[in-house]
C-alpha cells in the first residue's frame, strides 16, 4: 500500500508511506519466511518503483524497517530524495547512518536532515527486489525534520508492530500518539533489552494483539489464544492500552537453589519488567508462552509475577502454573497484569524439579558464617548420603565425596568464597545447593562519589540481598531506586537471607573536597581499553604512586559480581580480562588496601 496522506499518528507533513503488510490472507499466500511479529509481509510490486513527490525533501525525516540491515553484503534498497538506503545504512552527501552489525538482522532506521543549500529532487525510488527473503514492511517519509518526541512516537509504533527494540542502551522513551510514556527507559534502565509489547493506538492504526521480539523466540504474549498472524487474533483491547516488557539481558537458564539468597528458588536468571498503561479498573489479561527445551517430563515451570519492586526484593509473588503443550512449549493462561495499579510488574519463571523442594536448611548463625562454619540440615529420609562441596571461586573441591551419616553437615574453616553443595542419594536426582560466604561484602559501591547536581543511583544486587539506604538527614530508602540526593555521608545497610548485616558508609563530596581527596590518592592513572568492547575482552592498566597489592571486581548493571582477580604488589599493572559478551553497562572496581576506584565500562 502506498499513500501520500498528510497526517499520521497526529504528526503532520507525511509525504509518503509504503506498507507491505497484508491483513487479509488468501489460500494461495505462502507465509513461510514472510512474517514479522505475526504480520504477513507481501510486496506486490514486482519491478522498480518510482514516485516524484509534490513536496520538498530538503528538510525530511525517514523511517524504514527491514529484516536485513547489516551483514557483509552491501545491497541497495532505495533512494529517497538525496538519501541512499542500503543494507549497510543510509548515506546522504556527507551524512552517514551506518549499521554496525556483522550479521544481517531486523532494524528500524531513522534519519533526518535539514539542508536548504542543495537542490534535492523529491523522489522515491525503490529497487526491484532480488532477494526472496528480504522484507521491507514499512517506509515513512515526512517533509520536515521531526521533533525528538515525534520521532519517538513513530519509532514506538514501528517497534511494537514489528517486534524490534529501538535501542538497547539508550534512554529513549516509548511514546504513544497521546503523549503517554508507555515505556520509561530511565526508570526501567536495567530492563531495556528486547523491549516488546501489546497495544492499541488507533491514531497509528496499531492493534498489536500478540507479540514477540525478533531477537527472542522463547517468550511471546498474546491476547487470548495466539494465532498464526496478528490479524487472525479476534481478542480485543481498549484504545490506548499497552503492555510493554523488557528484560535484564541475562541468560535463560535456571539458577540452582540457594541457601543464602533472597531468592532461594530455581528462578530463571533472566528477569523481565512490564509497564502497563491502561485506564481500565480491571486488570489487563494475556496468555504467556515460553519455549524452553531440555526439561524432563517430571519437571514443570511456573510463572512468577512480582507486583512491585518491594515484593520482588522480598520474594513475594503470584504464581501461575504452566501447561505443557509439547516437549518445549509452555503456556500460562489468563495472566492478570498490574493488579495493584502500580503500572509495573516484574516476572520470571521458576523450575520445579523435585530436588529443589527438599528441605535443605542452613542452620549457621551470622557468627558462624563470619568464622567460615557451615551447618546444613538435610531431611532424615535421605540419610545416609554422599556429598561434596566445591569452591566456585577457585574451582577446587574442599570436600570430595564424603559420607553423611546424620541429618547434619558441618564444615569448619571455609574461606570466604562461593560454594556448591552436591548431595547424592540412590533413587533421588542429584541435590544441589549454592551458598556465598563472600557476597555480602561484594557490593557495587564506591567509598566516595562526586556531587554534580543530579541524583546518584546505586546499582545493587537485590536478587540476593536486602538494603536500607539512610541519608544524612535520616531519611531511609528500602527498595529500588536507591538514590543519593546531595552531599554528605550515607549509610547503606546490607542484609542477607539469614539476617546477617553489614553497614557501609558512602561519602558524597562536593567538587573541591573530591579534588582534594584525589590529590592524596595513591592511584596515578587508570585506563580500560577498549571501552566500549564488542566481545567482552578488555585490558585494565593501573599505575600507582607506590607498590601495593590489587584486587579487581567487575559488576554488571544489576549489581552482580561477574569477574574478579587478585594481584601481587606492584606499582604498574597491565591486566587482560574477559567477561561474557553480554551487552550492557558494567562497573570495574579497583581496590588497594588504602582505597578503591570505580571505572564505567560498556559492551555494545
Amino acid at each position: 500500500m502506498f499513500s501520500q496522506t498528510t497526517i499520521f499518528g497526529g504528526i503532520s507533513d507525511l509525504a509518503f508511506r509504503k506498507t507491505t503488510v497484508k491483513e487479509n490472507i488468501l489460500p494461495t499466500d505462502t507465509l513461510q519466511n514472510r512474517l514479522m511479529n505475526f504480520h504477513f509481509v507481501k510486496d506486490t510490486v514486482s519491478d522498480n518503483y518510482f514516485n516524484k513527490l509534490s513536496t520538498s525533501l530538503n528538510q525530511s525525516s525517514i523511517f524504514i524497517v527491514s529484516n536485513k540491515f547489516g551483514g557483509a553484503d552491501n545491497k541497495l534498497y532505495c533512494k529517497i530524495g538525496s538519501s541512499i538506503v542500503s543494507s549497510q545504512g543510509i548515506i546522504d552527501f556527507t551524512d552517514t547512518l551506518s549499521v554496525q552489525s556483522s550479521v544481517a538482522g531486523h532494524k528500524i532506521l531513522t534519519f533526518s536532515k535539514n539542508d536548504n543549500y542543495r537542490k534535492i529532487n523529491p523522489i522515491v525510488l525503490i529497487n526491484k527486489k532480488t532477494d526472496p527473503l528480504l522484507m521491507i514492511p514499512e517506509i515513512l517519509v515526512f517533509s520536515q525534520e521531526l521533533s525528538p518526541a515525534s520521532k519517538q512516537k513513530i519509532e514506538t509504533y514501528l517497534s511494537l508492530k514489528f517486534g524490534i527494540t529501538i535501542n538497547d542502551i539508550s534512554e529513549k522513551n516509548y511514546l504513544s500518539s497521546q503523549n503517554s510514556v508507555i515505556w520509561d527507559s530511565k526508570k526501567n534502565k536495567n530492563f531495556n533489552f528486547r523491549i516488546t509489547g501489546l497495544g492499541r493506538d488507533d491514531s497509528f492504526e496499531l492493534y498489536q494483539k500478540q507479540s514477540k521480539n525478533w531477537e527472542d523466540n522463547n517468550l511471546m504474549m498474546s491476547l487470548g489464544e495466539a494465532k498464526i498472524t496478528n490479524s487472525e487474533n479476534i481478542s480485543t483491547l481498549q484504545p490506548n492500552t499497552f503492555i510493554l516488557w523488557g528484560d535484564n539481558n541475562q541468560s535463560l537458564t535456571f539458577k540452582e537453589a540457594d541457601l543464602l539468597s533472597a531468592h532461594p528458588k530455581r528462578d530463571m536468571v533472566r528477569l523481565w519488567k512490564a509497564q502497563v498503561t491502561s485506564s481500565q479498573t480491571n486488570p489487563t489479561k494475556s496468555n504467556v508462552y515460553l519455549t524452553h527445551s531440555g526439561l524432563t517430563q517430571n519437571e514443570s515451570i511456573k510463572l512468577r509475577i512480582f507486583s512491585n519492586e518491594s515484593n520482588y526484593e522480598n520474594d513475594l509473588s503470584n504464581n501461575v502454573n504452566g501447561e505443557r503443550l509439547n516437549d518445549s512449549l509452555f503456556i500460562f493462561r489468563n495472566v492478570n497484569w498490574d493488579t495493584d495499579h502500580s503500572k509495573t510488574d516484574y516476572f520470571t519463571f521458576t523450575l520445579d524439579d523435585g530436588q529443589s523442594e527438599l528441605q535443605i536448611k542452613l542452620l549457621s548463625t551470622c557468627t558462624d558464617l563470619i568464622n567460615g562454619v557451615m551447618k546444613i540440615s538435610v531431611p532424615d529420609h535421605i540419610v545416609p548420603f554422599q556429598y561434596s562441596i566445591e569452591n566456585m571461586t577457585s574451582g577446587q573441591l574442599v570436600v570430595n565425596s564424603s559420607q553423611g551419616l546424620s541429618n547434619l553437615i558441618e564444615i569448619n574453616n571455609l574461606p570466604s568464597a562461593k560454594y556448591k553443595l552436591r548431595i547424592q542419594k540412590q533413587g533421588y536426582p542429584e541435590i544441589i545447593r549454592m551458598f556465598d560466604l563472600e557476597g555480602i561484602s561484594n557490593q557495587n559501591i564506591d567509598d566516595h562519589y562526586i556531587w554534580s547536581g543530579t541524583a546518584i543511583e546505586l546499582d545493587l544486587n537485590t536478587d540476593y540481598y536486602q538494603y536500607v539506604l539512610t541519608s544524612p538527614s535520616g531519611n531511609t530508602t528500602q527498595s529500588a531506586p536507591f538514590q543519593m540526593n546531595g552531599v554528605g555521608n550515607y549509610q547503606l545497610k546490607i542484609k542477607n537471607k539469614l539476617g546477617c548485616e553489614i553497614t557501609k558508609t558512602i561519602a558524597v563530596l562536593n567538587q573541591a573536597d573530591y579534588q582534594t581527596l584525589q590529590s592524596n590518592s595513591l592511584f596515578k592513572k587508570i585506563t580500560v581499553s577498549p571501552n566500549p568492547s564488542h566481545d567482552g575482552n578488555l585490558t585494565v592498566h593501573v599505575e600507582l604512586k607506590a607498590s601495593r597489592p590489587m584486587h579487581i571486581k567487575i559488576f554488571n548493571a544489576m549489581g552482580v559480581l561477574v569477574k574478579q582477580g587478585q594481584y601481587n604488589s606492584a606499582s604498574d599493572f597491565t591486566i587482560p580480562m574477559t567477561i561474557p559478551a553480554v551487552v550492557g553497562y558494567y562497573n570495574i572496581k579497583i581496590f588497594i588496601p588504602e582505597e578503591g576506584k570505580g571505572v564505567n565500562f560498556l559492551i555494545n
